[in-house]
C-alpha cells in the first residue's frame, strides 16, 4: 500500500511539478555547456531535442526518454537528488527546476553554475527553451526549435457546446471501484492543454489536483475521461482490471465509450512531447 501511495505521490509531484541572426552576434562557445547535469525528465528531453544530448553527463533516475539517457550517470530520483553526486560529475552547468530551490542553493554554494528553469506549464516549457539556448549560446537552434510549438499554442475554437474532460493522475488502483482519485484541476499544464484543444475541464475549482471520490465523478458527469497511469509494473491483466472499474459508472463518458487509459510517460511531463497530448485529445474530440 505504501509503495502504491508513493507512486501516486511521485506522479503528483511530477505533475506539480507539471533565437538570433548569424551575423553581428557572438560565436557559439561550446565550452559553456560541455558538461551538463539535468535534474528533471522535462529538462533532459529538451536538452536532447536541442542537440545537447552528448553534453549531458548526469540525469535523474526518472529520466527514461530518449534512449540516450540510459548511458548517463544517475544523480538520484526526482525531489531526492544527491548534491554530492552532481558535484562529483564536475558540470559546467546544472539546469534546475524552479521547484528545486534547496538543490539550486546547494549548487551555487559549491560554486557550480546553476540555471533555474520554470517548466511547470506549457508556456513555461516554451519559454525555458530561450533560457537554455541563451545559456549554451545556441540561440539559432533555440529559435528554430521553439517555432515548432507555435501552432500548438493557438486555442482551438470549436462550434457548439464544449466537451467536458476529466483527467485523473492517480487513484487507488487496487480497488474495483473508483476511489481516492486525484483529478487535474487548475494545474497550469494539463488544464491548459484541455483549454488549447477547445474543450473544458470537468472540474472547475481552483485546486491544482483535488482528491475526489466516486460521488464527485458522478456529479461532474464528464463527456470524456482520461485515466493516466504511469506505473512501471503494469500488466495486461492489471490494465483490464483498471479499465473495468469504469464499466458500470452512470456518466456520459462511459455511455459513449469515451474512457481512455493512458500509460505513456509524456502525459505527466510538461516537456517537448506535450504536443502529443494535444494531438491525442483532439483526435478523441473528433
Amino acid at each position: 500500500m505504501n509503495e502504491k501511495i508513493g507512486k501516486i505521490h511521485l506522479l503528483l509531484l511530477l505533475f506539480l511539478f507539471i533565437a538570433c541572426s548569424t551575423q553581428n552576434k557572438p560565436k557559439e562557445d561550446e565550452t559553456l555547456c560541455r558538461r551538463i547535469v539535468s535534474t528533471a525528465p522535462s529538462i533532459t528531453e529538451t536538452l536532447f531535442d536541442l542537440g545537447l544530448g552528448d553534453n549531458i553527463v548526469g540525469v535523474t533516475e526518472n529520466c527514461h526518454y530518449p534512449d540516450g539517457v540510459k548511458s548517463k550517470a544517475k544523480i538520484g530520483k526526482a525531489f531526492s537528488i544527491s548534491g554530492e553526486a552532481v558535484v562529483a560529475l564536475r558540470p559546467d552547468v546544472v539546469f534546475v527546476l524552479s521547484a528545486y530551490s534547496d538543490l539550486s542553493a546547494k549548487m551555487k554554494t559549491a560554486g557550480i553554475r546553476t540555471v533555474i528553469l520554470e517548466q511547470t506549464g506549457v508556456q513555461g516549457f516554451v519559454d525555458s527553451i530561450d533560457v537554455i539556448a541563451e545559456t549554451c549560446k545556441i540561440e539559432e537552434k533555440g529559435k528554430n526549435f521553439k517555432a515548432k510549438f507555435e501552432p500548438y499554442l493557438k486555442k482551438s475554437e470549436k462550434e457548439g457546446e464544449k466537451k467536458k474532460i476529466l483527467i485523473l493522475v492517480g487513484r487507488d488502483y487496487e480497488n474495483s471501484s473508483i476511489k481516492d482519485a486525484y483529478a487535474v484541476g487548475d494545474d497550469r499544464f494539463l488544464n491548459e492543454i484541455i483549454n488549447l484543444t477547445g474543450a473544458v475541464n470537468a472540474y472547475t475549482g481552483k485546486m491544482a489536483y483535488p482528491k475526489i471520490q466516486l460521488e464527485g465523478i458522478l456529479s461532474l458527469d464528464p463527456d470524456i475521461v482520461i485515466d493516466i497511469i504511469t506505473a512501471s509494473d503494469l500488466t495486461p491483466e492489471k490494465l483490464d482490471f483498471i479499465a473495468g472499474s469504469w464499466s458500470d459508472l452512470d456518466i456520459s463518458a462511459v455511455k459513449n465509450g469515451k474512457v481512455f487509459i493512458k500509460t505513456e510517460d509524456f502525459w505527466s511531463l510538461p516537456g517537448p512531447r506535450f504536443v502529443k497530448i494535444i494531438e491525442e485529445i483532439k483526435n478523441i474530440l473528433e
